[in-house]
């Protein structure tokens, strides 16, 4: 087998619970098998410290999968999902959909999986879990009585690991009717289709939030859904008796499935505007018009350090406006879903955008994602959403 050594001290993390391993951490390689494949790693003394998947062409050189000497193969594999789903079922045995596998939260780096019923979607940033695929598939199919497996690596973080972008149905049972199908999630159906969908194939990670919403309106609230999507937080906002909504997203497809969404449900239509959710802000900035309830929940603003700046300035301008577009007590529910934004970066531009707006943000809730999206705090790369529930006075 592969074996990787150490440089003096670059242990430490690995064995505080982080679970990389960069290339100017390792002394050298030994008994190299291939560029891509299983390893043990070693500190420079020569102790054993576990194994995992080593990448020569990546600057995550190695993910670490379990501090014992035993096989990565499908009984290991099982072992892992197993726990997983254990955790998830535990937290909410009403749910069916869910993420059963969120990456090295659940001690599988660079790895999702996202559970709709029968049917799954998977998501692999590393190289190396590539090479687990297989074992995978069988052990969802055999284990979890998959109908659907799809896959959806055509994500760019992949190419950050050498390993090409693809998507496609990998499995399909003779009882499964294919990628198109409706979930129901917390009362609420929505149609889903896995190989059009963005990221997984729908964002699970705001669930518990979008539920959260739905005990917070008041019958009649007008509600403004920006960056909408699919309009989880409208069909809330509507599950919970708001009279007007508005939802924006500059997506046409995302608003043609906010309106069969709500078709679905047996909701009245929304109003609907695919359009630039800034310009679409500017706009009613400039009209009387007002709100009791405002949700923000744009895409990540930053992909690196080098980017804070402009994100924070642009996160500053749109919470600023949206404060000034409620009524005196209205809610605001604001979000974030890049790691590179920490929490107290955001605090202070919510303190900024309500002193340019003249008002006082209230924090009375400050959450992150759902259930289903474990964080290792050995790990702040696997915490990203942040999301503030703040009544404006």
């Amino acid at each position: 087998m592969t074996k990787i050594i150490l440089r003096k001290n670059e242990e430490r993390r690995l064995l505080a619970g982080h679970q990389w391993v960069f290339s100017n951490e390792i002394e050298r390689i030994a008994d190299a098998e291939a560029d891509v494949c299983i390893a043990a790693v070693y500190d420079w003394r020569g102790n054993f410290l576990g194994r995992g998947l080593y990448n020569k062409h990546s600057l995550i050189a190695y993910r670490h999968l379990t501090s014992k000497d035993e096989d990565i193969d499908g009984r290991f594999i099982f072992k892992r999902l197993s726990t997983a789903n254990a955790l998830r079922r535990k937290l909410r045995p009403d749910r069916s959909v869910y993420r059963l596998c969120n990456g090295e939260a659940d001690l599988m780096p660079g790895l999702i999986i996202d559970k709709y019923d029968d049917k799954y979607s998977l998501q692999s940033f590393s190289a190396g879990m590539d090479l687990l695929a297989g074992e995978i598939c069988d052990v969802l199919i055999n284990q979890f009585k998959s109908s659907l497996i799809v896959e959806k690596n055509n994500n760019s973080m992949r190419t950050l690991d050498g390993a090409e972008l693809r998507e496609g149905i990998l499995y399909s049972s003779s009882e499964s009717n294919g990628a198109e199908f409706t979930a129901d999630i917390d009362g609420i159906k929505y149609s889903i289709d896995l190989m059009k969908g963005q990221k997984t194939g729908f964002y699970l990670d705001q669930c518990d939030n979008r539920k959260y919403l739905r005990s917070l309106i008041k019958e009649g609230d007008s509600v403004l859904d920006l960056f909408c999507n699919d309009g989880g937080f409208s069909l809330n906002a509507a599950a919970g008796g708001a009279g007007k909504i508005i939802a924006v997203d500059s997506s046409e497809a995302c608003i043609t499935n906010v309106k069969e969404n709500f078709g679905l449900n047996g909701y009245e239509l929304p109003q609907t505007h695919s359009a630039d959710c800034f310009d679409f802000i500017d706009r009613l900035f400039q009209s009387p018009e007002r709100f009791d309830v405002i949700v923000v929940d744009p895409p990540s603003f930053t992909k690196s350090r080098k980017s804070i700046p402009p994100a924070m300035k642009a996160y500053t301008e749109l919470n600023f406006k949206c404060m000034r577009l409620l009524r005196p007590g209205g809610l605001l529910l604001t979000f974030s879903c890049s790691h590179h934004i920490s929490e107290q970066a955001f605090e202070e531009m919510i303190s900024r955008a309500g002193a340019k707006a003249g008002r006082t943000p209230q924090l009375f809730l400050k959450n992150t994602c759902s259930f289903d999206h474990p964080v290792l705090p050995q790990m702040p790369e696997t915490s990203y959403l942040k999301g503030y529930f703040l009544k404006v006075i």
